[in-house]
């Protein structure tokens, strides 16, 4: 057995992993497409779909044809593959991106832009394309009658004839991609395709949500997710199994559809838990789960057997995950919810350790600055800031690299902070509205200085006094002495 190095104080406890290497493993380092897995299809069009890959059924491209599950399973990820047949028969392809071009000086001033440059009509277009659905003709034989029959083609550019044939590449071609999903993955699917499931929280926010609230493996991390899952998938692939995610949602049950596209290993699921928002209370009882006897459970039938242990489970889970939650400690705090910062805030700070970090995510910066605020003027919090981060993706082709013309216009705001544990026993620390701390410095500067006025001016005093009584006669000083002593024999009182 191997143990994995303990971490700071407030950490949960190292976990023990076997040193053998299991088939989770094997499959996490050596990707390949499994049978009931989920995969991102890219096709020529630049559309991604999302399919379940089920072994004996047919998988269908919309035009660019169908191919049967079964050929694509066991493959490696990242190979493109082309649909060669009716069948549904796949092939790899070699890398089909576009070629390097030589510059020119030629322009496209005389090119006549309109229907009659293609001598093809419409039909044979038509009848070509049903030729490639039916695996007759490759695709590269469509693209090149398409392009012998265009009229103005050799006035073109370099630049436009590449434009242009890879136009044509992505309405015949029938080559799609599978990528396997990941984190980065699935986050630009979701952003694209359906912003509002995941908040329109943008892969770089993302990234920048997983870095300032410091996650890493054997970690203890408070998760509150309002995107279906993204963040805490983001959390658990980060951590990779080893530590513990505590996750609060609304509802009864969670509500983590994002994390059933990541084909997590059965190590990374059961490190995370959930529980409701409603349970947090700590004055909320337990729900209990009354065990039958032996003489009960010997008297079920089967499926009473099976839905017994079922709640028995459940039941176990529920209490392990509420345990979890109030022995607190955690690491780090993550927030992206329709509720008000402030509110989770101060609900969830007490079960973090000190020197942790807090993350708050929103779509809108206003949500934030009442949150901010709060933490501004709390002694519990240091370096609270609010950022955005920006992306922008380049085209980079030779000769042709430039930022793409349209991007999103933001991927949503981040408030950020430390708790810090302050001094319980000194008053002194405690804050107040007419800000104490400043003025108790302030005066402890002056008090200093008038303390340091007072010994001067004793000793400037004193050194007075002797220099005075060094210049004065011997004999004028002790008649003085011998007047004092006279002075306090008069003021004894005399007895009867």
């Amino acid at each position: 057995m191997a143990i994995t190095p303990t971490t700071a104080a407030g950490s949960t406890k190292p976990t023990i992993v076997p040193v053998t290497t299991t088939t989770d493993d094997i499959e996490e380092e050596f990707p390949h497409i499994r049978e009931n897995q989920y995969v991102l299809i890219h096709m020529p069009s630049g559309n991604v779909k999302m399919i379940n890959l089920k072994p004996k059924s047919q998988v269908s491209l919309g035009k660019f044809g169908t191919f049967s599950s079964d050929n694509l399973i066991d493959k490696p990820f990242g190979l493109s593959y082309e649909i060669y047949d009716q069948k549904g028969n796949i092939r790899p392809v070699r890398n089909w991106a576009l070629a390097t071009v030589e510059e020119t000086n030629a322009n496209n001033q005389n090119i006549l832009d309109n229907a009659d440059v293609q001598k093809l009509t419409h039909e044979e277009v038509e009848k070509l394309k049903q030729e490639g659905l039916k695996g007759n003709m490759k695709h590269d034989e469509i693209i090149n009658k398409i392009i012998e029959s265009h009229s103005e083609f050799d006035k073109k550019t370099e630049f436009s004839k590449a434009k242009y044939i890879q136009r044509k590449r992505k309405k015949f071609m029938k080559v799609f991609t599978p990528v396997r999903p990941t984190l980065y993955s699935l986050a630009q699917f979701f952003f694209t395709k359906n912003p509002d499931k995941i908040k329109s929280m943008r892969v770089d926010t993302l990234s920048q949500i997983i870095s300032l609230a410091n996650v890493h493996a054997n970690s203890k991390m408070l998760v509150v997710d309002d995107t279906q899952g993204l963040v805490v998938s983001a959390v658990a692939e980060r951590m990779g199994g080893y530590g513990k995610i505590v996750g609060i949602h609304d509802g009864d049950h969670q509500n983590y559809d994002v994390m059933r596209y990541m084909n997590f290993s059965k190590r990374i699921l059961e490190s995370v838990h959930t529980i409701p928002l409603s349970k947090i209370d700590p004055n909320e009882p337990e729900e209990e789960f009354v065990p039958r006897s032996e003489e009960e459970v010997a008297a079920m039938s089967e499926g009473e057997l099976r839905g017994y242990e079922r709640r028995q489970k459940v039941a176990a889970a529920k209490a392990e995950t509420r345990k979890l939650f109030f022995d607190g400690g955690f690491d780090g705090l993550i927030i992206s919810s329709q509720y008000t910062p402030e509110t989770v805030i101060k609900a969830l700070v007490p079960y973090l350790s000190g020197s942790r970090r807090i993350v708050v995510y929103s779509h809108s910066k206003e949500v934030l600055l009442e949150a901010a605020h709060y933490m501004r003027k709390s002694t519990e919090y240091l370096a609270v800031d609010i950022t955005e981060s920006n992306l922008r993706q380049y085209q980079v082709l030779p000769g042709r690299t430039h930022p793409e013309m349209t991007t999103s216009a933001g991927g949503g705001y981040i408030l950020s902070a430390i708790k810090i544990i302050d001094c319980p026993f000194d008053m002194s620390q405690v804050y107040s509205e007419s800000n104490a701390r400043r003025k108790k410095r302030r005066s402890e500067k002056q008090q200093k200085k008038k303390d340091e006025k007072a010994l001067e001016d004793k000793e400037q005093t004193t050194e007075e006094k002797e220099k005075t009584l060094e210049e004065k006669p011997v004999e004028e000083v002790q008649k003085e002495t011998d007047d004092k002593m006279d002075t306090k024999e008069d003021d004894v009182p005399t007895t009867a």
